[in-house]
């Protein structure tokens, strides 16, 4: 194998493994180091239940068709299979429900059921802001994060009708009430706009950008679980030479005198090579993390920002609590009489009981109030609405993923989240409230479990608290406050924890990837690299199973 690599990238997630594909099809000697045993911890499809039902046990919305990975990868040629869903998500309440059709018209006609003005309203900024979605995504999401990007950021008020510095001022709830009159219509609208993760809604500033991104959001269902995202992305890796290591944990990383790095495996891996070169490391694990394995005196010396950004980092607001609920007979939303395409959606959201309970229910979620916003604001994910391969017999699989404040600082502190009589509370509060959005939900519920923000964190070391986006996206971490994509330090880049945050669009990896091609001169060489966001799913369309 050889002790010396062109690029070593530490951490084996989704957008690790991204960014080593990209790096190692360029002709970049690339390897890549995993402390688990399996990679991608965050993406991963299991059988929990024993009954042959594959269930993602983490990440369920597949962010790739907004992206130019599949295309500049071939994920296709490598066992990747997307499922479109014309109907892919939803807002459910108990007697009604507004479905976020991938049509703007069809989501149109369904907004006009609430409101003939706010529909014309959707309808209005779809149309003006629809033909520049790829431009949009590749300068806001697909590059690194600049100060000088940042009018860019604050331009996108033209599509809404708002000046630039409305833009900076203004959060998602107050631009909401500008724009619409129906509150279901805002409500539905938040809380797609809140699970986007591109910043905090209720945030001057950040909160109005996250509401426009939110437009350019496109999904769709891996086939058989999102597990085959990651296969597909090492099999790519694999193909083009790359040298993948599990059960292979990092103990440091150092600088070498003249250039370069050492790296250095902990002393109980199985490999008799414990130390490996290079001159360029991609760090993929959180930065907490990275500022362990890291040489601090390094970090202090060459670049003391980065240093004191990574000994601050804030990973205490994005920390998952996931229910899973074993289901006889498919999911019967109460709503369907309403509209009955919802029972079609696979991303249903849970998203507040009005307009006002969500204002209330943000400050709560602020104040730490944990048992007063049970159930409040969730991703569910009924992925077997539209792909086969997710159920069995008749059983179906409901998840329902919600993120809590961490500390439980009234509640005792961090540990009560190892307390089951205390953490059995939060999983019945969720039992209720899809008692209330689900036909007969007690009585064909077959078994269920969930898994902590502490659980996640077991689950995926990198991942503190259970952190699902490598660090807070929001106030002092919110765009250039993330970690640089390139450190101040020559060969020193990062793919975790910058902006965008790590999901399965799998921007943070490209970034990562960019920037290193970037510094190198490589990029322009790679007549491969070419895609641009939305292309290759356009491209791809005609040919994808539409349901």
């Amino acid at each position: 194998m050889g002790k010396k690599f062109d690029v070593i990238v530490v951490g084996a997630g989704i957008n690790g493994i991204t960014a080593a594909c990209y790096l190692q099809k360029s002709g970049l000697k690339t390897l890549v180091l995993e402390k688990r045993n399996e990679i991608a911890p965050f993406a991963l499809t299991e059988d929990i239940f024993g009954g042959g039902i594959p269930v993602d046990t983490h990440a369920g919305v597949c962010f790739l068709p907004m992206s130019p990975v599949w295309g500049d990868l071939e994920l296709d040629k490598f066992g990747f299979d997307l499922i479109f869903a014309t109907a892919p998500a939803g807002t459910v309440w108990e007697d009604k429900n507004l479905v976020w059709y991938a049509i703007p018209q069809k989501a149109a006609q369904a907004i006009a059921k609430f409101s003939e003005k706010d529909a014309k309203t959707f309808l209005e900024i779809s149309s003006r802001i629809s033909p520049d979605i790829p431009e949009i995504l590749e300068t806001a999401v697909f590059s690194p994060a600049e100060e000088e990007k940042e009018d860019f950021l604050w331009n996108l008020s033209k599509y809404f009708g708002f000046s630039p510095s409305d833009f900076r001022t203004m959060n998602a709830l107050e631009m909401l009430d500008l724009l619409y009159e129906n509150e279901w219509l805002k409500t539905a609208s938040f809380g797609a706009a809140d699970i986007a993760v591109f910043g905090d809604p209720a945030e001057k500033g950040e909160g109005a950008v996250m509401l426009a991104l939110a437009f350019t959001i496109m999904i769709g269902v891996p086939r058989g679980g999102m597990h085959t995202l990651p296969h597909s992305l090492v099999r790519c890796f694999k193909y083009h030479g790359g040298t993948l290591l599990l059960n292979a944990g990092v103990r440091k990383v150092e600088k070498k005198e003249g250039g370069g790095f050492r790296v250095f495996l902990d002393e109980n891996t199985p490999y008799p090579e414990k130390e490996f070169e290079s001159d360029i490391v991609v760090m993929h694990t959180s930065p907490p993390v990275s500022f362990e394995i890291l040489d601090k005196d390094m970090l202090r010396r060459e670049d003391p920002e980065l240093f004191r950004k990574m000994k601050d980092w804030d990973m205490t607001g994005h920390c998952a609590f996931t229910s899973y609920f074993l289901v006889k007979g498919r999911i019967k939303w109460k709503s369907e009489l309403w509209n009955p395409d919802i029972s079609k959606v696979p991303f249903p959201l849970r998203a507040y009981d009005s307009w006002e309970h969500a204002k209330i229910s943000v400050q709560k979620m602020k104040n730490e109030e944990l048992f007063d916003v049970i159930g409040d604001i969730a991703e569910m994910y009924n992925l077997s609405a539209v792909d086969p391969a997710r159920s069995k017999l008749g059983y179906h699989v409901l998840v329902f993923e919600m993120e809590y404040p961490i500390n439980l600082r009234r509640y005792g502190g961090k540990k009560r989240w190892d307390d089951r009589s205390f953490t059995d509370e939060i999983h019945k509060g969720h039992i209720e409230l899809l008692s209330r959005l689900v036909d007969g939900f007690k009585e064909a519920l077959v078994d269920s479990m969930y898994f902590t923000p502490i659980d996640n964190w077991r689950r995926n070391p990198s991942a503190i608290y259970g952190h699902e986006l490598g660090g807070d996206v929001s106030g002092p971490q919110w765009y250039t406050g993330r970690i640089p994509p390139r450190s101040k330090i020559q060969g020193l880049y990062f793919s975790n924890g910058i902006w965008p945050a790590s999901l399965t669009h799998l921007g943070s990896g490209y970034v990562a990837a960019l920037c290193v091609a970037q510094d190198l001169g490589i990029k322009q060489k790679q007549e491969w690299w070419r895609w641009k966001p939305y292309e290759y799913f356009l491209k791809k369309l005609p040919e994808l199973k539409k349901v």
